[in-house]
């Protein structure tokens, strides 16, 4: 299926009214995160973070939390005049404009406009654009669609397990590329992942992923589609003889990865608009045997290196850390740079960095991406015809965790493809029946 300029510059788009943005706004999406907003129940304290200007989906948005301690996401710019609330005044009940006043509270209602009349009702007409939010996890969810569509909320277990420790990260890694580029391109692409995470670190390649090489088969690939999107699982070698790593890595609609052991992370990639996305993530660890919180986890917490969901990223960054050959700058410690490197530079400046898709060739590697592609143009029908896209789980059933069993683990041979040939529903009841007995 070749692509082209026209098909994908329909899709790209994510402001409100595109047929993408539409699907988007069907789904709760990660914001901010809590620490980053502060602030809790109680008096309002002044804060340079209360209220936060935020960019969702093309949308210029105040995210801020009153004297309840929850928080409240309104149109950025006041109904009466235009000015930004970004710099008006959180106080117990609602955010009140510095031009002339003007307060709203989490719903968007008009509480007060006190350059009016005593008597005036005029604050009764408006309604201000507000969205509802929910706070988990360490992050703060929006829902920014119709509000007769509005699902319950996504019971990922990384945000609701309560028999270990989670770990949020900080949502400072933005990145310079379309959102589509991160998800339906690279987050089935297990190529990429092979090569650009592998052969580019500066010790000899593994070619844990491979054709056949020195008279061994052909490294097991497989693709499916889940309940919540779509998964890929690989059998791969690994430097040690007899040991190979089982990898299932889910692509969860509409922006979402999930994997490691055990499904313990979650990755959201936001789009802030057409051009830029913002990266949010999560991670659940049990405690260990005697109830405890494991080392490794200790280390992960105190340390400040790059992961998917934050690190210490600055202006100038990606160009600082020296293109491929400085593989011992800081920020090469993880596969941020080799991300950016990928998405930001598939077209020029002039086209937001957006790639010339008339000129692709895609090739049989390239079946990850393709299945997601088509996964989201169906998508894009249901929305279109009214019906909840993938993933959306209403009634009893959304009061149950959501069991992704996303995977990664060292095995034997035959351990392993025990693994890569269990069907996805055996693997989803195993998750599940772990979940019940945590």
């Amino acid at each position: 299926m070749p692509f082209t300029n026209e098909d994908q510059g329909r899709l790209f788009q994510v402001g409100p009214g595109t047929p993408s943005g539409d699907v988007f706004r069907r789904y709760w999406l990660p914001v901010e995160t809590s620490a980053n907003l502060g602030g809790g129940r109680g008096p309002v304290v002044p804060s340079a973070k209360n209220p936060l200007r935020i960019k969702v989906l093309g949308e210029h948005l105040v995210l801020y939390r009153d004297s309840t301690g929850k928080p409240g996401l309104l149109g950025e710019h006041c109904s009466h005049r235009g000015t930004s609330l970004a710099y008006g005044r959180v106080e117990d009940d609602g955010l009140r404009c510095l031009y002339h006043g003007w307060k709203y509270d989490r719903e968007g209602a008009c509480l007060e406009t006190p350059a009016e009349p005593p008597e005036s009702n005029f604050r009764l007409t408006v309604k201000h654009p507000a969205y509802p939010c929910v706070e988990v996890g360490g992050l703060i969810f929006a829902y920014l669609g119709p509000p007769a569509k509005q699902p319950p909320f996504p019971r990922y277990p990384q945000l609701f397990r309560e028999d270990g420790v989670r770990v949020t990260g900080k949502a400072n890694r933005f990145q310079n590329s379309n959102v589509f580029l991160q998800t339906l391109d690279n987050i089935l692409d297990v190529w990429h992942r092979e090569i650009a995470h592998g052969w580019y670190k500066g010790r000899p390649p593994i070619h844990g992923i491979h054709h056949g090489r020195d008279g061994m088969s052909p490294t097991p690939i497989k693709y499916e589609h889940t309940p919540w999107g779509a998964c890929y699982a690989t059998l791969q070698n690994t430097r040690e003889p007899g040991v190979y790593e089982y990898h299932e890595t889910h692509g969860v609609l509409p922006c979402q990865r999930s994997g490691q052991p055990g499904g313990s992370s979650m990755n959201w990639a936001v789009p802030i608009d057409d051009y830029s996305t913002r990266w949010f993530g999560v991670s659940f660890h049990p405690f260990d045997e005697n109830g405890k919180v494991p080392r490794a986890v200790y280390q992960r917490m105190q340390n400040d290196t790059p992961s998917d969901s934050g690190g210490p990223f600055y202006d100038g960054w990606f160009e600082d850390v020296g293109h491929w050959w400085n593989l011992g700058h800081p920020l090469r410690d993880g596969p941020i740079w080799e991300d950016e490197a990928i998405m930001s530079t598939q077209g020029p400046e002039e086209r937001n960095r957006l790639p010339d898709w008339d000129r692709w060739r895609l090739a049989t590697s390239d079946r990850g991406l393709l299945l997601m592609h088509e996964l989201w143009e169906e998508q894009v029908e249901r929305v279109q015809e009214g019906l909840d896209p993938v993933g959306i789980i209403r009634g009893e059933a959304a009061e149950q965790l959501i069991p992704i069993p996303g995977e990664l683990r060292y095995v034997d041979c035959d351990e392993g493809m025990r693994l890569f040939n269990s069907t996805l529903e055996e693997r989803i009841d195993a998750r599940a029946a772990q979940l019940v007995r945590r």
